[in-house]
């Protein structure tokens, strides 16, 4: 096999420049026929990506491999990178994606089973010998006519405030203290936001107004945040996303709900709202902060369909 590998070296607080020496240091010695590629930029993996398989095609490799060395947001934006290239060239072969999850995070790895230690990883990236096909989530946004991809969960609101706080804070990019600025964007949010009105369709199945929304995402995953596991029955496997929508808790109900969570019984209570399905449509009326794969998206209002997409991912 041939590995393209796209580096973040800023994942995970800077975590990742220390331990791609380690990596290189690893391919080499198993003697690895493999080509690094760096990010300078947010987004500049989407360019890698595409610019790599314009590569591939002029000149074919049929044992390629790209694989996302990151978090969560590199292998979001190598996904749509891929996509976006395989939107123009529709009966080309498709290269298989795998992640070497070195960045912070790491819920697509936690969900896919694989190993958060990069040797492990590794290990079974290269042991790997053929590729399975994945769900993922697949956005449009209805007012501007412009589309994405998600592996793991978009979400609106509360989640996503606390993605923008934690971006804005000086500590998110050290490696020690990264996660603390986590928390307290954790706390602000409890204490600062402001629940908002939210208006889900169904097609052929249901259509609800919720006027106190606090949380509301569309996720592939069982996990989000980092490891919490918010729709424990979801699978990449299966051709389906789960939406979930928590009405504005008070403190009891908050405590509830942590500790449910834990429990995996949270689905249960009376604010929080399930639905599973392979499309449906979301519509805010005041603008919140949005994310993508724990990337945000600003604040804004929003007018999406939401539906399932597949691409081929190699994992062990």
């Amino acid at each position: 096999m041939e590995y393209f590998i796209i580096v973040n070296k800023c994942a995970g607080g800077n975590k990742a420049r220390l331990l791609w020496p380690k990596i290189e240091t690893k391919l080499n010695h198993d003697k690895v026929a493999f080509h690094p590629y760096f990010t300078k930029y947010d987004g500049h993996a989407v360019k890698l990506t595409m610019q790599i398989l314009h590569q591939l095609n002029d000149t074919p490799h049929s044992d390629a491999i790209i694989i996302a060395a990151g978090g969560d947001g590199t292998l979001h934006e190598t996904l749509l990178g891929c996509k976006r290239y395989y939107a123009d060239n529709i009966n080309q072969h498709k290269v298989p994606l795998a992640f070497l999850p070195i960045g912070s995070g790491n819920d697509f790895a936690r969900a896919l089973k694989i190993p958060l230690h990069w040797q492990e990883a590794l290990k079974d990236i290269l042991a790997c010998r053929s590729a399975s096909i994945l769900n993922l989530g697949h956005y449009t946004n209805l007012v501007n006519k412009t589309d994405g991809y998600f592996t793991n969960n978009y979400g609106i609101g509360f989640d996503a405030t606390v993605v923008h706080d934690a971006n804005k804070s000086p500590l998110k990019n050290n490696r020690y203290f990264g996660k603390f600025s986590y928390w307290l964007a954790v706390v602000k949010a409890l204490r600062t936001f402001q629940g908002f009105k939210v208006q889900i369709r169904i097609p052929g199945s249901t259509e609800k107004t919720f006027n106190n929304a606090f949380l509301v995402t569309t996720t592939n995953l069982p996990y989000f945040g980092g490891g919490i596991k918010i729709a424990p029955d979801a699978s990449a496997y299966e051709n389906q996303l789960d939406l979930i929508i928590v009405e504005k808790p008070s403190i009891i109900q908050l405590i509830l709900f942590v500790s449910m969570i834990f429990l995996k019984r949270h689905l249960s209570l009376r604010f929080i709202h399930h639905y599973v399905q392979k499309q449906l449509f979301i519509t805010t009326n005041d603008a919140r902060y949005g994310q993508i794969d724990g990337e945000e998206l600003g604040e804004h209002t929003y007018q999406i369909k939401l539906e399932t997409a597949s691409y081929p991912f190699w994992v062990h």
